[in-house]
């Protein structure tokens, strides 16, 4: 006698480091946020600003991949999933992302389908989510690396969850270099291969116009999306972004689309060390 239990992939998720583009294999935590509202955080948690603040946890497999399964009701009803991938060693900034998911019965349409004919696809499954690099994220040894802070007005309190992209003053390049900023208002932006008429020039310094955007504290729309409805939730101002398509595509995953509302704008010139790193005066908002 034999016995036979199949389970079938929901989602899989494989982060990625904007850096290298290679998946990241370990030290990260996934929760998934579709829970019953609102979501008390425990003293604990609060306590130790756990960026999890009790919500479930998504084992990684052994390859170090996650994978959320059919056979659970709170993840077999909704079209879409809400995750929180956070790094407690600080090496990545944390995201949140609602991503698009399918209903069993396509997952098995599609499979019928392709049995028939090996040729037609199955269900997309996979999310790559692009994490880009926190304060912990190590030396970078040879990069120009340009590491900021951002505040709220001259001397005042951090701008948590920045976006950044860069582009040298000079040249014409079409796609800037990006980091995302992390809830001290520190941002990682390393810049990355220069046009030509730049990278033959002698000169040990680039100069990069750097623009950091901001959400507005608090965010428009209140309450806040945050499922704990609460500041106590480390991750409160952590923007909930909107995945469009599991394709390698999409904008939003690869962390090259600027959240809603980020509406506060800083632009700055900063003179960047050629293969070092650079530290300018903070980033101020206004």
């Amino acid at each position: 006698m034999w016995d036979e239990r199949v389970r079938r992939l929901r989602l899989g998720v494989a982060p990625r480091d904007a850096l290298s583009g290679r998946d990241v294999f370990d030290g990260l935590n996934l929760h998934l946020e579709d829970v019953p509202r609102p979501h008390l955080v425990s003293l604990s948690a609060a306590a130790t600003a756990d960026d999890g603040i009790g919500l479930p946890r998504i084992r990684p497999n052994p390859s170090g991949r996650f994978a959320i399964a059919f056979g659970g009701r709170r993840t077999d009803r909704p079209q879409r999933l809400v995750l929180r991938i956070v790094d407690p060693r600080r090496r990545y900034v944390p995201r949140r992302l609602s991503v698009p998911v399918p209903d069993l019965a396509t997952v098995r349409f599609a499979e019928q389908g392709h049995d028939m004919d090996p040729t037609r696809p199955l269900t997309a499954r996979a999310c790559r989510p692009v994490l880009f690099p926190g304060a912990d994220h190590g030396a970078l040894l040879g990069a120009t690396v340009l590491r900021g802070r951002v505040t709220w007005g001259a001397g005042g309190p951090p701008a948590p969850w920045v976006r950044v992209e860069a582009r040298p003053t000079a040249g014409n390049q079409p796609v800037p270099w990006r980091g995302h900023g992390d809830d001290r208002g520190e941002f990682v932006l390393v810049i990355g291969t220069l046009p030509c008429q730049l990278a033959n020039l002698p000169a040990r310094t680039v100069d990069v116009e750097v623009v950091v955007r901001a959400r507005t504290v608090p965010p428009s729309g209140a309450p806040v999306d945050s499922p704990a409805y609460s500041r106590e939730d480390p991750l409160w101002h952590l923007p909930v972004e909107p995945v469009g398509n599991l394709g390698p595509d999409d904008g939003v995953t690869a962390g090259a689309v600027v959240p809603a509302g980020y509406t506060t704008v800083a632009v700055q010139t900063v003179q960047c060390l050629r293969g070092g790193v650079t530290r300018p005066p903070p980033f101020v908002l206004t």
